[in-house]
């Protein structure tokens, strides 16, 4: 399928629901498992809210586990479509989130993590410009393994066949990028940035002066 260069930008964010003692483990030690989901619950929040910015009437919410569905709706700040993420491992997910969104959406797609203490607008941007450039696939990379937004317009099968253990590897970037190119595909690569995986990422936060407030508060730390 063709599609329009021009056409406004969809966003799929994979969302866990914010359930204690199931979320952010190894953040325990420091925020305790009430933390942990309260921090779950700000981040989804802050991703969705990103989303209605970058693609309003354009949002979707792919939510594991499967009937977390009025969980995740009961934390909206804005209407979205939800659905089940659908399949063993990350890639299989992915492939079904985009895929769905795909079939009756003509523009290009943001799928996003919220695990980032800020997305920022020009996340959007860069992605998005790197599409309209040419690139066949965008990935945002994640300190020490991992994505944060991966950008495509079509199905990326090569992809999204990478294996389980790939995706949180610290080298997840360079794999992704040479399964691409093996398959002729153009990619663009955004900022590195920290995500909130580990005590250092928390440490790091702390110390952020753009630290929005509603995450500083559940840090302990203060916002600007």
């Amino acid at each position: 399928m063709n599609r329009d260069p021009a056409s406004p930008a969809a966003v799929v964010v994979m969302a866990r629901a914010p359930r204690a003692g199931e979320v952010r483990r190894a953040l325990e030690p420091q925020l305790g498992a009430g933390g942990c989901a309260a921090l779950q619950a700000a981040l989804i929040v802050a991703a969705i809210r990103w989303a209605h910015e970058v693609a309003p009437g354009a949002v979707h919410v792919a939510h594991d586990p499967p009937d977390a569905a009025p969980e995740l709706r009961a934390l909206l700040p804005a209407p979205a479509a939800l659905f089940p993420q659908n399949g063993e491992g990350i890639g299989r997910r992915l492939a079904d989130a985009t895929a769905r969104v795909l079939a009756r959406h003509e523009g290009p797609l943001l799928v996003v993590w919220p695990d980032l203490p800020r997305l920022r607008s020009d996340h959007a941007t860069a992605a998005l410009g790197d599409l309209r450039a040419g690139c066949d696939l965008v990935l945002g990379p994640v300190i020490g393994g991992g994505l944060y937004l991966i950008a495509i317009e079509r199905p990326q099968p090569e992809l999204f066949a990478l294996p389980e253990q790939a995706w949180r590897a610290p080298d997840v970037l360079s794999m992704g990028t040479a399964a691409a190119r093996r398959a002729g595909l153009e990619v663009g690569i955004l900022r590195t940035e920290r995500a909130l995986h580990r005590p250092a990422d928390l440490r790091a936060a702390r110390a952020d002066p753009t630290l929005p407030a509603e995450v500083a508060a559940i840090l302990g730390a203060r916002a600007a």
